[in-house]
């Protein structure tokens, strides 16, 4: 019960942002309507050139997202503040770019996809009206983010309540006026008020100076989605393209579908978005397994709150789509379309919450490749096989979108059942701040650079470095029997001071439980692989530290296979070493970890 009025007091606020925005989309489609049919169309086609160029801004949001989440989490709301002001360091810039090009360009890329003359010159109007916004929501999406991350998208929601009304009725109004062009205006003098709101709400979080390095970190987390999402809208616009081939009718009626899907989506995008901030927090604390939790139990209640409305979709379809589309030839070829979709809404709400989920805890790579994947590699090619080549028209195209939501959502599942994503470092993390230690064990795979740090970490903090290696192995590779390596490493150790370096379970009871620091260093495996060959060739016939007397170092495919079979960080390795050591364990991901960890390593007093 408490679990259910957490996730309700951060997703209701969410859902509700953006079911707002969502009733304003229907009631400007609405008033778009009584345009005609044309009309429709063109805004349909901007609509999706403005989503793939807005698309490049929402990184901003994920990135703000899931760093101040993880500073919540560790109760640092300056550090989080700071992951603010960082993002918008660079999303200001890029969104006054974006503007300029949207304004100059757009024209010609809706001539590019329909060769209706009436839609060509609605769309061409409506994007350059709405233009200016883009500029405005560089500031307010990542603001959005920061709400979301410390737990307070209350806010959200109340600049939604300013700007929603707003805009509709500037919509009515200057629709009226200036038609098409109104209704693009009002949007981009809605969005305008929603930026004085915002920063009004934010002040005091915004006046400080931006970190290059945090900037950078925040742009690292949200490439992914950025890039996901512009050609997530990338293909939306070939879809219009596609279904371009049909008519200006099925343009319109794939506008209309799309919107009335908004309302699960959104729906679902706001549960999905708690339940990444709510992971992420667990992650700050150091719970892996609760935030584990947090992802399956709300997408699995996401999915059956949003059921009943795909219901509605599948039982009465005529009615829902007799709202927006005024053609009854158009509403009876959207019938079987939007009952398909209705069917699917469960299995979409589940996916897109667990998709949602993996970028607030920083698995932006994965979430964003699978849906790349997904659209580019299949929804697309599979559209128009179905829909033009086969001749099925927008029921098989439908049917293609919802088999493959099903694909997705199994895929989401599985990586986050995998649980690879707790293990994700965030910004300043461990290898960054300060560290004191003077017991300290060095693992990782083959040809990782355990030996390297190790004699690193001996030189910094002036301690004795053992090998195990040395003691393990004899000439000509020999193993030394555990009796007599367990007595040689005991004595090696010298009393509360020092740097062991290798991986051997059997001597690990002895340094483990002892030690105040172990450090894991993980290379991908052909950075080790190539490190360990050569190791081979520089040091071939030469003595070296960490070598065992009398073996001749050489490169086999047994030892290749040894190096791609072991050295990834994952969490049951993780549960090993908390069960086997009461120490702290900091990963460390390739060699700029590495040196910033030697940076702030310092010995303990």
């Amino acid at each position: 019960m408490i679990r259910a009025r957490t996730v309700l007091a951060l997703s209701a606020p969410l859902i509700a942002f953006f079911l707002i925005q969502n009733a304003v989309n229907l009631a400007v489609l609405a008033l778009l309507g009584q345009l005609g049919t044309a009309t429709l169309a063109g805004a349909g086609i901007s609509g999706a050139i403005y989503g793939m160029v807005l698309a490049l801004l929402f990184g901003f949001d994920t990135g703000v997202q899931v760093s101040t989440a993880r500073a919540a989490g560790a109760g640092s709301i300056d550090g989080a503040a700071q992951a603010l002001v960082n993002a918008l360091s660079l999303s200001i810039p890029l969104g006054a770019t974006l503007t300029a090009l949207v304004y100059l360009l757009g024209p010609t890329l809706v001539a590019g996809l329909t060769h209706d003359s009436a839609a060509i010159a609605a769309g061409s109007t409506y994007l350059r009206a709405e233009a200016p916004s883009i500029l405005f929501l560089a500031v307010t999406i990542p603001i959005n983010g920061f709400w979301i991350g410390t737990g307070a998208p209350k806010y959200a929601l109340l600049v939604s309540l300013v700007v929603a009304p707003l805009q509709v009725a500037l919509s009515w109004v200057l629709l009226a006026k200036w038609g098409v062009a109104g209704v693009g205006v009002a949007f981009s003098i809605a969005m305008l008020a929603g930026v004085c709101v915002q920063t009004w709400l934010a002040r005091k979080y915004l006046f400080r100076r931006p970190e290059w390095s945090g900037a950078m970190s925040i742009a690292r987390i949200g490439w992914p989605v950025s890039v996901q999402q512009a050609f997530l809208q990338i293909g939306f616009i070939i879809a219009f393209a596609v279904v371009a081939q049909l008519g200006t009718s099925s343009i319109a009626i794939l506008n209309v579908l799309t919107t009335l899907t908004l309302v699960p989506v959104q729906s679902a995008t706001g549960l999905g978005t708690a339940a990444g901030a709510l992971a992420g927090q667990a992650l700050g604390r150091g719970d892996a397994a609760d935030a584990k939790r947090w992802g399956w139990q709300i997408a699995m209640g996401g999915a059956l709150l949003m059921m009943p409305l795909g219901l509605i979709a599948v039982v009465a379809p005529r009615e829902l789509l007799s709202f927006f589309l005024k053609d009854p030839r158009s509403v009876t070829l959207a019938v079987l379309p939007v009952q398909m979709l209705g069917a699917g809404v469960g299995i979409d709400a589940f996916g897109r919450i667990l998709g949602f989920a993996l970028r607030g805890v920083g698995a932006t790579r994965a979430a964003a490749g699978i849906a790349f994947m997904t659209q580019w590699l299949a929804l697309l090619p599979l559209m128009w096989v179905a829909g033009i080549r086969l001749g099925f028209g927008l029921n098989g195209i439908v049917a293609v979108q919802v088999a493959l939501t099903i694909v997705e959502a199994a895929l989401f599942a599985w990586i986050w059942h995998r649980g690879r994503w707790t293990s994700i470092r965030i910004g300043r993390d461990e290898t960054t701040t300060d560290i004191s230690a003077s017991r300290i064990v060095v693992l990782g795979g083959a040809g990782a650079g355990k030996s390297t740090l190790a004699r690193a970490i001996g030189e910094k903090l002036v301690l004795p470095v053992v090998h195990l290696d040395r003691l393990v192995i004899g000439p000509g590779w020999r193993r030394i029997d555990n009796g007599t390596a367990r007595r040689q490493l005991a004595d090696a150790l010298t009393p509360g001071h020092w740097v062991v370096e290798g991986v051997y379970p059997a001597l690990q009871d002895i340094t483990l439980p002892d030690a105040d620091l172990v450090v894991w260093i993980e290379q991908p495996a052909l950075v080790r692989l190539f490190r360990a060959w050569r190791k081979t060739r520089i040091h071939k016939d030469k003595p070296r530290a960490d070598r065992p007397d009398g073996c001749a170092e050489g490169f086999s495919a047994a030892y290749a296979c040894t190096v791609f079979n072991f050295g990834r960080f994952n969490p049951s390795l993780q549960r090993d070493l908390a069960a086997a050591t009461p120490a702290r364990v900091i990963r460390l991901k390739g060699d700029r970890a590495v040196r910033g960890f030697l940076t702030s390593l310092h010995r303990l007093k």
